[in-house]
């Protein structure tokens, strides 16, 4: 039935003709320049009502089709340049106009003079995803994109930084259009790395369209880093102060430079940022009637840099070529955290209490390099872009572990034991990959593509041991492993999209299959353990759109998905975290796959309601087990049978005056996990309500204030549930030095609400989680502009590693 209703809409496209009106032409400046990203509106000549506007492309070229008919005063306008009336113009329902060349004279009037008051809605519904615009938001000065997307509307991210959005588990990150390298706590510690100052806008898409990668199976956020949208010598500087429980400080710069064919760009930043990482567990054993309480304090310190570089040759107006570098640099170190287990009977008597020390270095580092070629072959917008890319991660981790054994009078059991585990990973990742597209052939767009991705991982795992009375320490053979991984990913897709009246649609289709294989290398002489991964997967997706009426829209979207294990999960290796709790891989993981569909009504264009339904299966699952008699517990994942997603969702962006405006979105899903864990069933289920409200103050003297939060009634993720949580965050700024110069005050989570408690109880498993980490912070953050503001800069591009990216974890 898919297959038939793709057939269907495909021919649709091409035997549908239907009379419509065109419009055609390019802005230029007094020297015959291009002037991009130009303004036109349409004003009524009756009453000087807006009708509709459009903007130019970045050559000053401006084609549409199925114009508005009447009589109009058309106005084109740009910064920089003196707006130009066309008065009187009348537009049928079959012209083809082509109104040549169009000159914009020089402004006399001082840049510094012009107040621009208008901005872009925060949030903006669009067929296939919705945007929030942050790039001027006083609550993103200073913070995190972590922080960013944590009071992003509908998102969630819990406790091991994975990220659902709208209740669906299994989201992944993009950054400009290609998905990071990076899951779990490593994507954890990029996106705390990467300053939000540097985001301009949040895409989340909960049904991606086929021209993505299809991983994702919870969708997608892409998050678009700010490009200077000036040419000549210019950028800006920003420097952040934050106070949590430690101080934390961070410095960035962006800077571009375009002169004729060349345009040279980068941004740097380098801060610090220590972290107070507190969690309280407990565990319980009713068969011996015994539990485990566990406090863990770690004082994790953090030393981070960025880098990134790039420069784009247009070699003519069709053509352009560029390369792009990027590079980061972390180093995340601990001196003696603490992690303090006590063992007592229902009686509350004490048994043992068992003290591990950790003390870790975790340098690791990462580069990437992009070669981008560009050609259009006319003013349609028919165009061929090439990707070739190269990534490569590192890093080479030591972990010392003391733990002192004593009874319950504090004296001891055994000397203490000293661990030392020495891991070292090293990632390669290759990418080729070219999209076509055609604007206007059988009077719809149509997209194609195809992608070679080859990733390559080399893991290696060693213990050392000894007592407090050992001077040398002892290899431990048994436990030291070496895990390779490879594998090939090649896709295809192609994608249409056409409007037929009161009617849109897109559909696509996608191809991809994978190659995989895994050698697990003993150091005891025992044999190889190997594994093999071949399949083929067809991934559609279908949006369709329909205008009720003027002020109503009602739309259905589609879309298959996969989420392939990441890369550290297939790992087989036995990472150690105290005596009675540690990690170990899966390399039997299978990928999880997942249907989508949403209903969506918008009314006048903002404000909408979602009615949704997803269902996974083969889930890959964190799963907590449990040895009851040693009393040790480790954390795996497992492919669970299936996953069911109900969801209903309202978004509310209202502007309530024009000096106050509000964004409000309001999410009840209900999650349903039903599978076998061995021998046990697992049938669990919860129900969600979330809300996330946001609103932004103008006031007078170049003052804006914002209040926002979010609350969260509690959900399931992967196996567990987690209780209610939220954030209440405020922000103020001021403008200062003629606009150049901003200061913005900002308070996130003052209430100190948003460490959730998280439940485990299935088979015999009886465990509370409650984090307490840091995460009220205070922050004050200073922006300044600088150079010439009136010429385009760096232009925005995706690269070819994408769906690999976010499958790398510590």
């Amino acid at each position: 039935m898919k297959v038939l209703l793709s057939l269907v809409l495909f021919f649709i496209s091409i035997s549908t003709t239907q009379a419509q009106n065109s419009l055609q032409f390019s802005v230029k400046d007094s020297q015959n320049q291009a002037i991009p990203f130009a303004s036109i509106l349409f004003k009524k000549a009756s009453d000087s009502s807006q009708v509709k506007g459009y903007i130019t492309d970045e050559n000053g070229y401006f084609k549409a089709e199925k114009m508005p008919i009447g009589l109009f005063h058309v106005k084109i306008q740009a910064t920089g340049f003196e707006a130009k009336w066309m008065n009187s113009i009348e537009i049928k329902a079959k012209d083809q106009l082509n109104w040549g060349t169009i000159s914009l004279m020089n402004s006399s009037t001082m840049l510094q003079e012009v107040k621009v008051k208008a901005t872009k809605a925060f949030i903006e519904q669009k067929l296939d995803k919705t945007v929030v615009n942050v790039e001027n938001s006083v609550m993103a000065a200073g913070n995190t994109t972590y922080e960013l997307l944590e009071r992003s509307p509908g998102i969630i991210i819990d406790k091991d930084g994975n990220i659902s959005i709208k209740g669906r588990s299994g989201a992944k990150v993009m950054i400009d259009g290609k998905i990071s390298y990076l899951i779990g706590a490593e994507l954890s510690n990029f996106l705390r790395n990467l300053p939000a100052d540097q985001i301009s806008q949040l895409e989340i898409m909960s049904n991606p369209s086929s021209r993505y990668d299809a991983a994702g199976t919870g969708g997608l956020v892409n998050i678009k880093l700010k490009k200077n949208a000036n040419i000549g010598m210019n950028g800006s500087a920003n420097l952040t102060y934050a106070q949590g429980f430690y101080a934390r400080e961070a410095l960035g710069i962006n800077m571009n430079y375009r002169k004729n064919a060349w345009n040279v760009f980068g941004n740097a930043t380098a801060g610090s940022r220590p972290v107070l990482e507190q969690n309280y567990l407990l565990r319980k054993f009713s068969k011996q009637k015994e539990q485990f309480e566990q406090n863990f304090r770690y004082p994790n310190q953090n030393k981070n840099s960025q880098i990134k570089t790039g420069v784009d040759w247009y070699y003519s107006k069709k053509t352009t070529l560029g390369l792009l570098v990027s590079g980061a640099y972390n180093n995340d170190y601990l001196t003696n955290g603490l992690n303090e287990t006590v063992q007592s009977n229902d009686v509350g008597k004490v048994l043992s209490r068992t003290n591990t020390y950790n003390s870790f270095t975790m340098p690791n580092y990462n580069y990437a390099t992009n070669l981008n070629f560009k050609h259009s072959f006319d003013t349609t917008g028919k165009e061929l872009t090439v990707d070739l890319d190269y990534a490569k991660f590192s890093n080479d981790n030591q972990n010392d572990y003391i733990a002192s054994y004593l009874y319950g009078d504090f004296s001891k059991i055994i000397p203490d034991t000293i661990i030392r585990v020495n891991s070292a990973s090293n990632i390669d990742q290759y990418s080729l990959k070219a999209d076509y597209v055609i604007p206007s052939y059988w009077k719809s767009k149509w997209e194609m593509g195809i992608k070679s991705s080859y990733v390559k991982t080399n893991n290696l795992l060693e213990f050392r041991g000894k007592t407090e009375f050992e001077t040398n320490y002892n290899y431990l053979a048994e436990q030291a492993n070496r895990f390779i991984y490879t594998e090939q990913i090649h896709a295809a897709y192609l994608n249409s999209e056409r409007k037929i009246g009161k009617l849109s649609y897109q559909i696509g289709l996608r191809s991809e299959l994978t190659l995989a294989d895994g050698t697990s290398k003993s150091f005891i002489g025992a044999p190889d353990s190997t594994f093999y991964r071949n399949y083929l997967q067809v991934f559609p997706s279908t949006f369709l759109q329909y205008d009720v009426g003027k002020n109503h829209t009602v739309g259905l979207t589609y879309s298959r998905r996969i989420d392939r294990p990441a890369y550290t999960d297939l790992n087989p290796f036995v990472f150690y975290i105290d005596n009675y709790t540690y990690n170990v891989g899966n390399p039997m993981l299978m990928p999880q796959l997942t249907n989508s569909l949403e209903l969506s009504h918008t009314y006048q264009g903002g404000i909408s309601t979602t009615l949704g339904y997803s269902l996974t299966d083969q889930v890959i699952t964190q799963l907590l087990k449990q040895d009851s008699e040693t009393r040790r517990t480790y954390q795996t994942t497992a492919n669970l049978a299936q996953r069911a997603t109900y969801s209903l969702g309202f978004s509310l962006p209202i502007p309530i005056k024009n000096w106050w405006t509000s964004n409000t979105d309001i999410y009840i899903n209900r999650a349903e996990l039903k599978g076998k864990i061995e021998t046990n069933p697992i049938n669990t289920s919860k129900n969600m309500f979330y809300v996330s409200s946001n609103h932004t103050f103008t006031l007078p003297k170049d003052y804006k204030f914002e209040i926002g939060g979010n609350f969260f009634s509690g959900g399931l993720e992967s196996a567990f549930l987690f209780g209610a949580g939220g954030s209440l965050n405020l922000g103020i700024q001021k403008t200062i030095l003629n606009t150049r110069g901003t200061i913005r005050l900002n308070a996130q989570d003052i209430l100190y609400t948003s460490n959730p408690e998280v439940t485990i109880n299935y088979a015999d498993l009886d465990v509370i989680v409650r984090p307490r980490n840091d995460t009220r912070i205070f922050r004050i953050n200073f922006a300044y502009r600088f150079g010439n503001s009136l010429i385009k800069g760096a232009r925005q591009r995706s690269t070819g590693l994408d769906a690999e990216k976010s499958r790398v974890k510590k």
